[in-house]
């Protein structure tokens, strides 16, 4: 049930995901775009086209503020902070085949936006025969600037920001998907305390040509005990050639979550806020390091990672190290206090 769920969940969180995805950039433009009131769709966007071949790609952009702003288009690179998916912007871009109508000429120059006005902006892409097989990840930059016009009608500006509509470009004959993540580390002690617990964490990398969701899940057994504990990996999305942590939610935090959403309606029509309560449960579950305690943990505890064919198994020996320390330590106390307490109630020779 739990699996049925979730697929159904990710169908959409996969086109989705790279909007969420790149919107974290860079916090002070995001606050000042939010000022100008500039908005931008789609946020981003997954294109495939065969070398020698073209394809349009459009791209809306409204000004919902109350000033005139100046549009100044760039185009350059990104690639991911290999760690939770930060979207890290380069400097530039030295992919010739994307251009405005068309015109390599109309990069960096400025067109006006007046307010409420919503322009669609035609991104041509034409690929020659030769283009190599890769995946290509390309942020187009628009650099709005408010614009004041002064007494002496000469226009001057106050505030400016950027917004972003990423592209995803695959060159490839065909839409197969060519990604291939493999398990690069397995973060787990080798040994823990039975009333601590222990932390685990993966991270994976993207061996393929182009981005792939990941795909598998963390299992966790313990000899004699018969249950099984699953944490199903949560399908972001790795660039080629780039690595991620995995998020992860335990199976029974899934069912849960399955539960929550067919009572979706019920909670609303009661004037519960069904999205902020789904919204804070999947924040506190779905995490890149599990924690995994119990009342008291004892013996081996056999964790199995599975990240599409790859397969990497390790084990925690869990002791009560603690007792032991104390159980170490109490005597050393003990006779140390005594020693001192001796030392105190030795008599004084009065006769030196």
């Amino acid at each position: 049930m739990f699996l049925k769920f979730l697929n159904q969940v990710t169908v959409c969180m996969r086109y989705c995901f790279f909007a969420l995805f790149f919107l974290a950039i860079n916090s002070n433009l995001i606050k000042a775009a939010s000022a100008l009131d500039l908005k931008v769709f789609p946020p981003t966007s997954y294109l495939s086209v065969k070398p020698g071949a073209g394809v349009n790609h459009q791209i809306k952009l409204k000004n919902d503020g109350l000033y005139t702003l100046e549009i100044t288009p760039a185009l350059v690179n990104f690639h991911s902070d290999d760690q939770v998916g930060q979207v890290i912007l380069e400097q530039k871009s030295d992919f010739k085949y994307l251009n405005l109508d068309g015109d390599e000429n109309k990069w960096s120059k400025s067109f006006i936006i007046k307010p409420g006005e919503e322009q669609t902006l035609n991104f041509v892409i034409a690929l020659p025969s030769d283009a190599e097989y890769k995946e290509h990840y390309l942020s187009i930059l628009f650099q709005a600037k408010q614009l004041l016009y002064t007494n002496d009608s000469s226009k001057d500006t106050s505030l400016s920001a950027v917004v972003v509509s990423n592209v995803i470009l695959l060159v490839s004959a065909d839409d197969q998907n060519r990604g291939e993540l493999t398990i690069e580390q397995f973060f787990l002690p080798k040994m823990a305390d039975s009333f601590i617990g222990f932390n685990f964490s993966a991270l994976v990398k993207n061996i393929g040509i182009n981005a792939t969701s990941v795909d598998g899940y963390i299992k966790i057994s313990h000899w004699p005990d018969q249950n099984v504990e699953i944490y199903e990996l949560y399908p972001d999305m790795v660039l080629a050639g780039g690595k991620r942590l995995v998020r992860s939610m335990l199976q029974e935090d899934l069912e849960t979550l399955a539960k929550m959403e067919e009572s979706k309606d019920i909670k609303i029509a009661a004037g519960e806020d069904y999205e902020a309560k789904k919204a804070k449960f999947i924040n506190e579950k779905l995490k890149t390091k599990q924690f995994y305690k119990k009342s008291f943990l004892i013996g081996a505890y056999d964790l199995e990672l599975k990240v599409g064919d790859d397969i990497l198994q390790k084990r925690v020996i869990v002791l009560p190290f603690s007792v032991l320390l104390i159980a170490i330590l109490l005597p050393l106390i003990y006779w140390t206090f005594n020693l001192l307490v001796k030392s105190f109630k030795k008599p004084v020779d009065l006769n030196n």
